[in-house]
């Protein structure tokens, strides 16, 4: 398969060397396989689903496809009726579709009890590419809502990758894109290089060039690293793992030539008989720029001794998928593990968080705390997917946009930080008990003229409305008519008509003709009309 400057190809392995060397090929690697985000649910419950429920809200005439890595065990959840009988499925993995895993099944059970009636269309996937195939076989199928509980760790994290490619035409074509945003928080480090002593090797801490972990006897761990110079590194990293001994475990292999992507992989299993310490190396082996580096750690292991935000797996990332973090249904606290923003290009991740560690056919039972049952992202977007086609079944017109609004406006907000946040986004699901109409109502914003002196701060004022008594405000400052600030504030409430300011330091050698523009949008995503104002300027 082809997938704009990619050919996915099965050949012997005698024959890459020659395939190498072909002046057509920049670089050969095998396709990324993708992590699964996981570590009957009280999740319908936990997110009031079981309200609409009750009032014949079932997710009745909508189509949602659960693309995943398998589904063992689906003939024996739905001879127990936990799975209806009448899915659809679609083979993209090679003929393993009912035995690669049986993580796809355990997300279908979350997607049915969310939305009983819904139809469902289960495909499975072993790679990058099959997830485009995949997607383009649910749209062809008309679905409205793809659940992705798999993460990619080898895209820049942006959402530009294959599969972002694939989360990106589904929203292009109305489809809301639901992806666990990760299991990561406590297995992600990211910084740039830095080599105080000069002896090829990452300071993650002064004095201190290894990240430590604890595996336990028989687990296994991969590092993932990559750096920000895409597509192809003109620098060269090296990841290795030693243990606590000094002594060299693994190290990845791939020597950057300018022609390859900017990521190395190494993996390790524990076979001492015993736990063990070992810790991750970076070694810049040609350091030519000083790009972000992200190492991601994947397994059931312990946390790294040095962790960063920043953690949101693919394709989550993209601007296209509605990326789901992971609280603990009991109390809506944040899931340790559940993978934090912003992304790589600066944007709030994850966009809403839902339950996880919830009762299930495949996975067990909660067994009194959290993380226990089916636990993890994971299970979260699913959770979301189903709420979604509750909402679509009650609002046919809606497309992608608009359920996501839907689902964000009426979000439990400030389980974490206050407003939307890199660790919960919007905040946890919760559905409302009773289905009203839309919020379709604009709000308002009028730019009110300003002034003040060049060389400080100078307050930029405005008045602001809505019926939803929240809007967040988007002030531009121009000169002669260029955008030469833009500033965009967090939700602020306004039950009445207020004043509200930015603060905007006016430089001390400004000329020309300033003004400032503002606009309003609430949390239903309702945009009120630009209007513009004076700045006047003295001294």
């Amino acid at each position: 398969m082809i997938w704009h400057t990619h050919v996915i190809a099965l050949v012997p392995p005698g024959s890459l060397p020659e395939l190498s060397r072909a002046t057509s090929v920049a670089f050969v690697r095998a396709p990324e396989k993708g992590t699964e985000e996981s570590v009957a649910g009280e999740e319908v419950q936990a997110s009031l689903a079981s309200a609409l429920h009750a009032k014949g809200v079932n997710g009745q005439g909508v189509k949602v496809a659960i693309i995943d890595g398998g589904f063992l065990g689906l003939s024996s959840l739905q001879s127990s009726g936990d799975i209806p009988a009448n899915v659809t499925t679609g083979d993209f993995c090679g003929g393993r579709f009912s035995f690669a895993t049986e993580h796809g099944t355990a997300v279908t059970e979350i997607v049915h009890e969310m939305a009983p009636a819904a139809q469902l269309y289960l495909a499975c996937t072993n790679d990058e590419a099959s997830v485009l195939d995949a997607e383009r076989w649910a749209k062809a199928k008309g679905v409205r809502i793809i659940s992705f509980s798999v993460g990619y760790f080898a895209d820049r994290g942006d959402g530009s990758g294959i599969v972002g490619s694939a989360a990106a035409d589904a929203r292009a074509n109305g489809i809301l894109w639901v992806s666990a945003a990760g299991n990561q928080a406590q297995q992600h480090w990211s910084g740039t290089f830095t080599d105080a002593n000069g002896n090829g090797y990452e300071d993650f801490a002064p004095g201190d060039e290894t990240n430590s972990f604890v595996l336990d006897s028989g687990e296994g761990a991969c590092g993932e690293l990559k750096w920000d110079e895409w597509p192809f590194a003109k620098s060269d990293f090296d990841l290795a793992l030693y243990s606590d001994k000094n002594q060299l475990l693994v190290q990845s292999t791939n020597v950057q030539n300018g022609s390859q992507p900017p990521v190395e992989e190494a993996c390790y299993q524990n076979n001492t008989g015993g736990l063990q310490t070992v810790g991750w190396m970076i070694f810049g082996a040609h350091v030519i720029s000083t790009p972000r580096i992200d190492l991601f750690m994947i397994g059931n292991v312990e946390p790294l001794q040095y962790q960063t935000a920043g953690s949101i797996v693919d394709p989550a990332s993209s601007p296209a998928a509605l990326a789901v973090g992971a609280v603990c249904w009991q109390n809506s606290v944040l899931e340790f593990y559940s993978s934090q923003g912003p992304t790589i290009d600066g944007r709030i991740k994850p966009d809403i968080a839902a339950q996880d560690s919830v009762s299930s056919g495949t996975y067990g039972p909660f067994v009194g705390s959290c993380p226990s049952g089916f636990s993890g992202t994971s299970a979260s977007a699913p959770t979301v997917a189903g709420a979604a086609a509750l909402i679509a079944q009650a609002n046919p017109s809606f497309k992608a946009a608009q359920l996501q609004a839907f689902l964000q406006q009426r979000a439990v907000v400030d389980i974490g930080a206050p407003g939307v946040d890199d660790q919960s986004g919007a905040g946890a699901l919760r559905l409302p008990t009773t289905l009203t109409a839309p919020d379709q109502t604009r709000p308002t914003s009028r730019a009110l003229p300003s002034k003040g002196k060049r060389g400080h701060v100078v307050k930029l004022l405005s008045r602001l409305f809505d019926n939803s008594g929240r809007v967040k405000l988007r002030d531009q400052v121009k000169r002669n008519g260029h955008v030469i600030k833009t500033y965009t504030t967090a939700f602020m409430s306004t039950p009445s008509p207020e004043t509200g300011f930015v603060n905007w330091p006016a430089p001390a050698g400004i000329k020309g003709t300033i003004t400032h523009c503002v606009r309003a949008q609430d949390r239903a995503g309702n945009v009120s009309a630009v209007t513009c104002a004076k700045v006047t300027l003295s001294g």
